[in-house]
């Protein structure tokens, strides 16, 4: 009981009407809202029938008047009633339908045969309505049509048996004609718009499991074509290694002496092969991610200043033959945090690579705060800038922004790696930027992130 009593508190009115009301799973859509109307119909039929029919009952009980017993006929309708509430629920909810059409039928029959004088009572008419109009509701547009004939050929029998002088109820009987076909019609209307929707649902259902395979197979192709380039970008590095490594050694004289112009030919060999094995890392990279199987080596105590200090070798080396100054903004007392060495300079250097790449004249700017409990990177450019329309773009994987393309060179994956990398530190990469006015790329790291742990190898 006490578990009942906890259900039945915590479920609030509208769930609890809901349960009340639903209806069995194995209908369709159009047979499953009959269902639910039929158990809506008799929960409002049977508490107010009740009150009704023992009315007479209660007030003799609280009072203490003698009343007369309820009739047989009340209590035998709201029995079948009860009866018709439980067929509802079921897959065989019709018969209950029937049930609740028969009682007011039943009603109209027994008026036409038991009243005194003229058949046009309002009753007749009352009762009559209803139950045709709830087989309008509760069964299809064919089912009222019956309903309405067996009603019209019950008040002929009744009122033919009734009368002495073998006369019939036209009144009646023209009303029912009327409210038959009326409510078949509205029935049919119902009963199509309803089918329409029955078979949208069913197309729809049909789309949503065309959709999901489609979507299964297309992330199963992506795993494929993941799984390929990384082993693929494997089997090229090692030879590409090696002509860089025999290149250099033939470009020193160690087999034989090499002239001016051979040296400078072998040493473009070494920068091609060179920007070759970066696009690879760089298709590895992305392979690895989009297969979920980027593994970061993760260290506690890592050396951001030292990070920087790399950084900033680097991108002065790439600024040597441009007007371009490179400032630093940071800090002696930044602390230590946790995170893979590696990829976070490579998060920063793929950043500061496209900043000396794009612009020509002005400054480009390295800073770092300690902000709460994360590091904020920010590497700021006197640049072309990035078109607003462009922005989404830098860090979609294989593209790049039209002044990127204009000047050429890399593959569009440095910024979509670099946005990975972070999220995998727990942390964020975000742009500003204003098309004529330079750009600024923004990295935050947390120092201690819970998604990472310390660990050997990854």
């Amino acid at each position: 009981m006490g578990y009942l009593n906890a259900t039945v508190l915590s479920t609030s009115p509208r769930m609890l009407w809901d349960n009340l009301t639903a209806p069995a799973s194995s209908l369709d859509l159009a047979n499953k809202q009959r269902a639910r109307l039929l158990a809506a119909v008799i929960l409002g039929f049977v508490p107010v029938a009740g009150i009704a029919i023992f009315a007479g009952t209660i007030s003799s009980l609280i009072t203490g008047v003698d009343a007369p017993p309820p009739p047989a006929a009340p209590i035998v309708a709201w029995i079948l009633a009860f009866i018709a509430y439980f067929l509802s629920r079921t897959a065989n909810y019709r018969w209950g339908a029937l049930l609740i059409i028969a009682i007011p039928l039943l009603a109209t029959v027994g008026i036409v045969a038991t009243a005194e004088g003229s058949n046009t009572n309002p009753t007749i008419y009352f009762f009559m309505s209803l139950s045709i109009l709830l087989a309008s509701l509760l069964l299809t547009a064919q089912a009222t049509v019956i309903t309405g004939i067996v009603a019209i050929i019950a008040i002929i029998i009744a009122s033919y048996e009734r009368s002495q002088t073998g006369t019939i109820d036209v009144g009646s009987m023209s009303f029912a004609l009327i409210i038959t076909v009326t409510s078949a019609l509205v029935s049919s209307i119902r009963d199509q718009n309803l089918n329409a929707l029955q078979a949208s649902q069913a197309e729809l259902q049909q789309q949503v499991i065309e959709t999901r395979q489609a979507r299964e197979r297309a992330e199963q192709s992506d795993k494929v074509k993941s799984a390929f380039l990384a082993s693929m970008s494997h089997e090229l590095r090692t030879p590409l290694n090696a002509i860089i490594n025999f290149t250099r050694y033939v470009a020193k004289g160690s087999m034989g002496p090499v002239n001016e112009q051979q040296s400078q030919t072998l040493g473009e060999v070494v920068d091609s092969a060179k920007q070759l094995l970066n696009l690879i890392n760089d298709v590895l990279d992305m392979s690895k991610i989009e297969a979920g199987s980027l593994n970061l080596f993760i260290e506690d105590n890592v050396n951001v200043r030292n990070i920087l200090d790399n950084l900033l070798s680097t991108g002065k080396i790439l600024l040597v033959e441009k007007s371009v100054e490179l400032q630093a903004e940071i800090p002696d007392d930044l602390p230590t945090i946790r995170g893979d060495r590696q990829r976070i300079l490579q998060i920063l250097l793929n950043i500061v690579a496209n900043a000396c790449k794009f612009t020509e004249t002005g400054t480009i700017n390295v800073s770092a705060v300690h902000s709460g409990d994360e590091i904020v990177f920010c590497i700021r450019d006197t640049g072309p800038g990035i078109a607003p329309e462009d922005q989404a773009d830098v860090f979609q994987a294989f593209k790049q922004t039209t002044s990127g393309l204009r000047q050429g060179g890399g593959t569009g994956l440095g910024m979509p790696i670099s946005k990975s990398l972070a999220e995998a530190h727990g942390g964020r990469l975000w742009l500003e930027s204003e098309l004529h006015k330079g750009s600024s790329f923004y990295v935050a790291l947390p120092i201690k992130s819970a998604l990472l742990a310390p660990s050997i190898s990854a």
